[in-house]
């Protein structure tokens, strides 16, 4: 993969310019410099200065910046190492949620704070309540080569703060049936829901050597060992007819049994003992059966669990409740 090229231009002691690839980017006043993510997407985390900061956007089109979610800026703190701050403001007067502003970024604060005490990744730098509007500023460091994959990262991070804030409410907009793809279902669906059924080390593989595993995820077991868990997550209905999907699940499954991975908490090596294939809609045509006729080795199928999007939906309202 080509790197672009990055040229600072600079007048007297201020910084003017960004020159990525011949794109050009105006720096404000206070050394902050806003570009949108595709163009830094294979820049490289130690190209960057680290007394400048970068606020990413969707779109920067004739000086109109579009922004798709929470607004975002990075900088670089070191050896392959970014600073993440997110700045979540709203007002009430253009909230249109079904649960009252206040509450929903009230329970997003202790989201992320509950989370900090589980994983130790993100924390609130910042909460405040002026009545008209709400702003709340929370930040992690992330450790990457690339501005592409950091990016996709902090992206991954705020889809899964407002999946957990959307399943603490019960609120109606992140149903099931509404996500987009199945990055949309995993991020906003099932990874909240796997934190709150109680799993540790939930971490999102997808597109990254999954060997079939789109997420990985552990357990303490009763005997306070630590037992792990992948899933292969897919989108809509998984049919067992003809020329259906079943062949690559099998195929996947075994992969995900056999192939180690390494665990970014403890540091070592590990093999998954149960896998949950998760699909947004149902099983179709004996699609179960054929999986497990598939899979050779009776100690793998025993290990297989199957959720479906009626299940995923049991298991939302009693956690609830």
């Amino acid at each position: 993969m080509r790197q672009p090229t990055i040229k600072y231009n600079k007048t007297e002691d201020y910084f003017d310019t960004v020159e990525i690839d011949e794109e050009i980017f105006e720096f404000e006043e206070d050394e902050r410099i806003t570009i949108p993510a595709k163009v830094l997407s294979n820049v490289l985390t130690n190209d960057l200065r680290d007394d400048i900061y970068i606020d990413v956007c969707e779109q920067l089109m004739d000086g109109v910046i579009s922004i798709s979610s929470i607004p975002y800026s990075l900088k670089r703190i070191g050896d392959n190492k970014l600073l993440i701050e997110f700045d979540d403001i709203g007002t009430r007067k253009y909230w249109d949620g079904d649960v009252g502003f206040k509450l929903y970024m009230e329970t997003k604060k202790s989201i992320i704070e509950e989370r900090n005490k589980e994983l130790n990744d993100v924390s609130v730098d910042f909460y405040e309540d002026q009545g008209d509007y709400i702003n709340l500023q929370f930040s992690t460091e992330i450790f990457s080569e690339n501005l592409g994959i950091a990016i996709q990262q902090a992206e991954q991070l705020i889809q899964e703060i407002e999946g957990a804030t959307d399943l603490a409410l019960g609120s109606p907009f992140k149903k099931r049936e509404n996500a987009k793809n199945e990055a949309d279902f995993t991020i906003g669906v099932v990874i909240p829901l796997l934190r709150k059924l109680g799993f540790i080390n939930v971490k999102y593989n997808h597109g990254r050597r999954e060997y079939g595993r789109d997420i990985v995820f552990a357990r303490k077991t009763e005997f306070d060992d630590t037992e792990y868990w992948g899933s292969q997550v897919k989108f809509g209905d998984i049919s067992g007819g003809a020329n259906s999907e079943v062949t690559m699940i099998i195929s996947q499954a075994e992969d995900s049994f056999k192939m180690p991975f390494y665990d970014v908490y403890s540091r070592t090596k590990q093999r998954i003992s149960k896998l949950a294939i998760i699909i947004s809609g149902k099983f179709k045509e004996n699609a179960v059966e054929k999986i497990c006729e598939g899979i050779e080795r009776h100690s793998l199928k025993n290990n297989l669990i199957f959720i479906d999007g009626d299940k995923i939906d049991t298991l939302i309202e009693r956690i609830r409740k």
